[in-house]
């Protein structure tokens, strides 16, 4: 007998999942393809049954799962607890206590219902694990605690920070009570300049349930923005003011070793910090934390209904306050529940066919501060802020601001390449957002394989088999990988050449007593990536030789050129 809380749901769906997932490959495509990825479903089978086992005998002998115990991250620094009954039964407290505060935005029976609660990872190796490898269709993962186990408690932009009032030297009563009051506290410092984004509202006692966008809907300067909302938002409705998807107008140089430049205002993203704890994350088909935004909103401040333009899933981190999220099971249930409820804010009181759109959801989620949740896109899913602290033992939850921000990825499992494939088969021409995305995609594979030719680090089975699954299913793809991958040898035969013009003309400088020129740099990132002056990796531009620059600088000419190729194919 194997306790609940060792993940007691994937153990009872990981066969039969494994099952038809190979019936599916077998029917579709060759033996040899189906059985890469039956052996993948293998492995993560037998790691669930290990940990299942080691957990029963734990629990018999009265010790902890070595899997699931608490776990202590040297390099974040922090302990983490464990999963489990516990786990759920704190979670179920937390919600009473937060939203009886609230006063219920949504129904607590759906809240409470225990077919409808979210799934719990307990430590880095778990959540690495759940986003390379896992399966979270239909599903929100919720890692409690998860910004400090990562380290990533205290990477907000400072500006930001010093107008919500979290500077470590501001007292409580100096915290910003709105967004409203964020913008106003900004506007001094240039920061709206600075940065763009968009800002949202509602007008209180609207039966419609629809939001507003100050200065329209796209994703602006939030100078102009901020001057519009004074203009067109009632003050009555000014706390309900939400600052969604804030980025840097401009990007900026970042040192982390995967780019040159970025937008996101945080100074270290959740991908970049895992690559410092030794996470290879160039094994994701997509990870976008380039211009990935942050939203800052007051009680019950809230985003639509919608299905994100791009098949990923979100990386979510909560740095204050709590959110609501629910999210309608992928294909019928999305479709239908997008057809009655489109762009529709769920935020009390609610309609009653938006209750009963809630009862059909298959998971409502109240995401803590300080936790990290990850959930897919292509799940139709919307958003209610929750301005309450969590509870301290002397102290109900407290009112605050929601500060949360997000990134974009796309794992391995081939339930997610599935719903990728479906969006990118069935977008339209003229869908420029979908084509950049299926090149960046194409891209990635074509990095991966060339570092499998090239024998650099570990790349495991699952990675391996998702490249070939992706490409086998789609000949635009494979197609933009082929020529991704000649681009590369190209630059791989024009690198060599140099560097061997530069080593002579070494020697000879050498012999006749002139100091040499500068070592040329290893292969950088932006040459496996293929990647423009913006988002591309590499390091220390001042590193590189004059070899690997005009090298480098040929070749990002020729992916632009193939890129407008591409973008005129069909």
């Amino acid at each position: 007998k194997v306790s609940p809380s060792l993940h007691h749901r994937r153990l009872q769906l990981a066969p039969w999942g494994a099952f038809a997932e190979f019936r599916s490959l077998a029917s579709a495509h060759a033996f040899t393809h189906a059985r890469t990825h039956l052996q993948t479903y293998a492995h993560m089978l037998a790691h669930t049954l290990l940990q299942a086992l080691l957990g029963a005998m734990g629990a018999f002998r009265g010790e902890a799962c070595p899997l699931t115990a608490s776990h202590h991250d040297e390099k974040a620094g922090v302990e983490c607890e464990a999963t489990g009954p516990s786990a759920a039964a704190a979670y179920q407290e937390q919600v009473k206590q937060v939203l009886e505060a609230a006063s219920w935005p949504w129904p607590e029976h759906v809240m409470l219902d225990p077919s409808k609660q979210p799934r719990f990872v307990s430590s880095v190796e778990e959540f690495w694990s759940e986003l390379q490898l896992g399966c979270h269709m239909n599903e929100v993962i919720i890692f409690p605690g998860g910004l400090h186990a990562m380290g990533q408690q205290d990477v907000m932009d400072p500006q930001i920070r010093a107008a919500l009032g979290f500077a470590p030297e501001a007292c409580e009563a100096s915290r910003a009570a709105s967004a409203y009051e964020v913008l106003e506290r900004l506007a001094p410092t240039g920061a709206l300049e600075r940065m763009k984004g968009k800002i949202m509202y509602r007008v209180p006692g609207s039966a419609e349930h629809k939001g507003h966008s100050a200065g329209g809907t796209g994703n602006n300067i939030l100078g102009p923005k901020f001057e519009a909302l004074k203009e067109e938002c009632p003050e009555e409705a000014r706390s309900s003011a939400y600052l969604a998807e804030i980025r840097l107008f401009k990007p900026e140089v970042c040192v982390d070793g995967l780019r040159k430049k970025r937008k996101s205002t945080l100074s270290r993203t959740m991908r970049e910090r895992c690559h410092t704890l030794g996470v290879d994350v160039r094994k994701m088909l997509f990870w976008d934390d380039y211009s990935e935004g942050t939203f800052i909103g007051g009680n019950l401040s809230a985003y639509d209904l919608h299905v994100d333009c791009i098949p990923s899933s979100n990386l979510g981190s909560v740095f204050s306050g709590h959110k609501l999220l629910a999210i309608w099971a992928h294909g019928p249930d999305t479709a239908s529940i997008m057809k009655e409820h489109s762009r529709e804010l769920f935020v009390p009181p609610l309609s009653g066919p938006q209750s009963a759109a809630l009862e059909r959801a298959c998971c409502v989620t109240l995401a803590s501060p300080g936790s990290i949740y990850v959930f897919s896109g292509t799940n139709a899913h919307t958003v209610c802020n929750v301005g309450f602290s969590s509870a301290l033992p002397a102290s109900p939850p407290r009112p605050c601001l929601c500060v949360s921000s997000y990134e974009a990825f796309v794992g391995l499992h081939t339930r997610h390449v599935d719903a990728l494939l479906v969006a990118v088969e069935e977008a339209s021409e003229d869908d420029q957002d979908i084509h950049e995305f299926t090149e960046e995609v194409a891209e990635a594979a074509a990095g991966i394989i060339d570092r499998v030719k090239g024998k650099e680090g570990h790349l495991d089975r699952a990675t391996l088999a998702s490249v070939n699954y992706v490409l086998a299913r789609s000949a635009r793809m494979q197609d933009i990988c082929d020529k991704e991958l000649l681009r590369l040898a190209q630059y791989d035969r024009e690198l060599t050449e140099r560097r061997e013009k530069e080593a002579d003309a070494a020697s000879g400088a050498a012999a006749g007593g002139a100091p040499p020129p500068p070592a040329a740099a290893d292969r950088g990132a932006d040459a496996v990536a293929g990647g423009d002056d913006e988002d591309a990796g590499g390091g220390d531009a001042d590193a590189e030789s004059d070899a690997d620059g005009k090298v480098r600088k040929h070749h990002r000419k020729l992916r632009k050129i193939s890129k407008r190729e591409h973008a005129s194919l069909d």
